[in-house]
């Protein structure tokens, strides 16, 4: 009985609720391929938790990122299974007045010159959202080579 008890209690220990909803498509017509991932935030104003269903494969060529929320901003991640952000914190303080264009990746400079290396992924990644306010929407749409 103690060992039976002994796995629930871990069984339950390691589950994680997740918050608000995310509908994926993929478009796959030639390079680059289109991901998107449109969200819907709980009543708490945010999407946790929530694991894309498919992997994302490739180079990271750009993401736009559109969303409503209650204030002027809200913020998002899109985090690799080691827990990376590959936006490379460009979600956080997302403007809710326009579509936002972004190229995440990692940025080198030569004193002159800032260039970005484009992220490479092949996983499954966790969307999160916050302070969007109950029930917004958005969608976070990836163009991958």
């Amino acid at each position: 009985m103690q060992k039976i008890l002994c796995f629930v209690i871990a069984g339950l220990a390691g589950l994680v609720l997740a918050e608000g909803t995310v509908v994926e498509t993929k478009t796959v017509m030639g390079e680059p391929n289109k991901y998107t991932l449109a969200w819907t935030a709980s009543t708490n104003g945010i999407v946790s938790a929530t694991l894309t269903t498919f992997y994302v494969r490739g180079e990271i060529a750009r993401v736009l990122l559109n969303g409503t929320s209650t204030g002027a901003t809200y913020s998002l991640t899109l985090k690799d299974p080691s827990g990376v952000d590959v936006l490379a914190g460009l979600g956080v303080g997302v403007s809710t007045s326009a579509v936002s264009s972004v190229v995440p990746g990692i940025r080198i400079t030569d004193s002159v010159t800032t260039n970005v290396v484009p992220y490479v992924v092949n996983d499954l990644l966790t969307l999160g959202v916050t302070v969007a306010g109950s029930n917004r929407t958005g969608s976070v749409i990836l163009y991958v080579k």
